[in-house]
């Protein structure tokens, strides 16, 4: 995972510093506001099948996994169908650009994410290295297929064509090598809690899909693509910190599903101090070299670094928010999941919207910091709650 972690900063690094010294900041806005828009449009996907897929795979039915593909795909026409109403929207009012690259991102974003089960599946079966293999390869080959096509091109379509080609292809021939020999009957208990668990992280985490791009894309329309780049790039350091917070996490999730909740209680404030801990040690190490990193890599946006530097004290409390998350999810625990992302994402997009229109990027910043503070708090809360209540319930 660690191997994975580095490959992956290594190709955002080339894939930013791409972006950063090649693009004006207004083609980089516009071409991140694009991505965000599709991702954005594609909430109404079955998004709660990936856990339900881990959850499944952890304690030994991995045959559940063409079923759930299936169901993934089923649900991913809604999506498709808001993508593709939005693009006639734009072709309708003349905005061939926005409308010919929503055409293409209805593919990137709710059907090339089905296949991206390749991972759940690895991650259930505890196969880090494989999944750290093909990660790596991925994004080997992506970073060189945007660093050509930078070289040679600044056309917002061309590269939301690559990045549709690169999300698409990938992902279908990953999840068909990792489920070569996967057959059989599934049991129907089975995919009944599949359904179950599926429909109800789908829907605690619709909001969520919404809450990750509302930033964006508010920030394009009060204050224009230049703006947006630079919030992206204040964004990206910060960003990968997370990525391995995350990744670091999903080591956790099989043994988490596997185990009582009494045995997550003796040890839970144990490790959340322990997390606590990682997070200062990350930011530390941002809050330093972020001025650095910048002058080398992208002089352009030394006005960034201020943003950014701010925005990584997040980077503090995401272990512990992400870790609640991950036991809720690993438990089933499906009142406390809808809970935590309903409160969660809520007090993310009405600090955003009330932030951001006042104060544009530092609105935005100050709204992710606080936003992270109250996702930690609610964690604490709904965990003693539900564990409370559950335990008061199997006595």
């Amino acid at each position: 995972m660690t191997l994975s972690f580095v490959v992956g900063t290594l190709g955002s690094i080339v894939t930013m510093v791409a972006f950063g010294n090649l693009l004006s900041r207004e083609t980089y806005g516009t071409y991140n506001y694009l991505l965000s828009l599709g991702a954005s449009l594609s909430f109404l996907t079955l998004s709660g099948v990936g856990p339900a897929v881990v959850r499944a795979i952890a304690r030994g039915y991995d045959n559940v996994v063409p079923y759930a593909l299936r169901l993934q795909l089923k649900y991913s026409s809604p999506a498709v169908a808001l993508i593709l109403i939005v693009s006639l929207y734009y072709a309708y009012n003349g905005n061939n650009l926005f409308a010919a690259s929503l055409v293409l991102l209805a593919v990137a974003y709710p059907i090339a994410d089905s296949f991206h089960m390749y991972k759940e599946i690895l991650t259930g079966r505890k196969r880090f290295d494989t999944l750290s293999k093909i990660n790596n390869v991925i994004t080997a080959v992506g970073a060189f297929s945007t660093v050509v096509a930078l070289y040679y091109t600044n056309s917002i379509i061309v590269l939301i064509a690559l990045y549709t080609v690169m999300t698409f292809v990938p992902n279908l021939l990953a999840y068909k090598s990792t489920t070569k020999g996967i057959g059989g009957t599934p049991d129907p208990e089975e995919i009944s809690e599949l359904r179950r668990t599926s429909f109800h992280l789908t829907g605690a985490g619709i909001i969520g899909v919404i809450a990750s791009y509302i930033d964006k894309i508010l920030l394009f329309q009060v204050a224009g693509p230049a703006a947006l780049a630079t919030y992206t790039f204040a964004l990206a350091g910060p960003d990968r910190l997370k990525s391995l917070i995350k990744n670091t996490n999903a080591l956790a999730f099989p043994k988490l599903a596997r185990r009582s909740l009494d045995q997550i209680q003796e040890v839970v404030y144990k490790r959340i101090v322990v997390l606590l801990l990682a997070g200062l040690a990350l930011f530390a190490c941002y809050w330093f070299l972020a001025p650095f990193l910048f002058k080398i890599l992208l002089p352009r946006y030394l006005d960034t670094v201020a943003y950014s530097r701010v925005i990584a004290l997040a980077v503090i409390i995401t272990p512990v928010s992400s870790y609640f998350g991950g036991i809720f999810s690993a438990q089933n625990m499906l009142r406390a999941t809808y809970a935590y992302n309903l409160m969660s994402h809520v007090v993310r997009i009405l600090l955003f919207v009330i932030l951001g229109l006042e104060w544009q990027i530092w609105g935005l910043v100050w709204a992710s910091i606080i936003a992270n503070l109250f996702n930690t708090l609610f964690g604490f809360i709904i965990w003693e709650w539900e564990y409370r209540r559950l335990v008061k319930i199997n006595v």
